[in-house]
């Protein structure tokens, strides 16, 4: 099992093979192999919901999929470098949190929150310069998030949707990626 498979699946939550192939650029049927493996040996599972079927991370997974995280961490030397993106990422998360949370609740402050992301934008992208020289694949948010504000200008949508790469997703998806490099829960 390969860490970057595992992790997919973790930082995808439920996902077809294409989509866990796709979240580090594996060739899919390599990726099918390990996930058929790491399914034999309990750490995800297969299964159809409404219509869906993907794959989903087990408990023994997340254990799995943190201990490969903590090798990887270890092998590079990278924890401290980790953790001090980490105490700046929490600090910019809780402005955040909050434009999304006026945004998708429509209150007066929604008005202020894409300069919130904007800036939540700007603030990480050199943290993610930080890390991915030494851990690669944490490489493409700001990517992400710019492509997301860019399609908000259009359709607000785009900010905290849950059915696209939105704004919100990929940030919670960043946040998820730091806590479980860290072997940390999430504040």
């Amino acid at each position: 099992m390969t860490l970057l498979t595992l992790h997919a699946v973790r930082l995808l939550g439920f996902a077809d093979t294409q989509a866990v192939a796709d979240r580090f650029t594996q060739e899919p049927g390599l990726v099918e192999s390990q996930l058929i493996d790491a399914g034999v040996n309990g750490f995800v599972s297969h299964s159809t919901f409404a219509g869906t079927s993907g794959w989903s991370l087990s408990s023994l997974g997340r254990t799995e999929d943190e201990r490969l995280l903590a090798e990887e961490l270890d092998r590079v030397g990278a924890r401290a470098a980790v953790s001090a993106v980490h105490d700046d990422f929490s600090i910019i998360n809780t402005g955040v949190v909050g434009a999304c949370s006026a945004i998708q609740l429509q209150s007066p402050d929604s008005e202020d929150a894409m300069d919130v992301l904007i800036g939540a934008l700007a603030s990480w992208r050199p943290l993610e310069v930080q890390l991915s020289g030494l851990l690669p694949r944490l490489e493409g948010y700001s990517e992400r998030l710019l492509g997301a504000l860019k399609l908000a200008v259009q359709d607000a949508a785009w900010l905290t949707a849950t059915d696209r790469d939105s704004f919100h997703r990929v940030w919670f998806e960043l946040h998820e990626d730091l806590i479980a490099t860290l072997g940390i829960q999430r504040a």
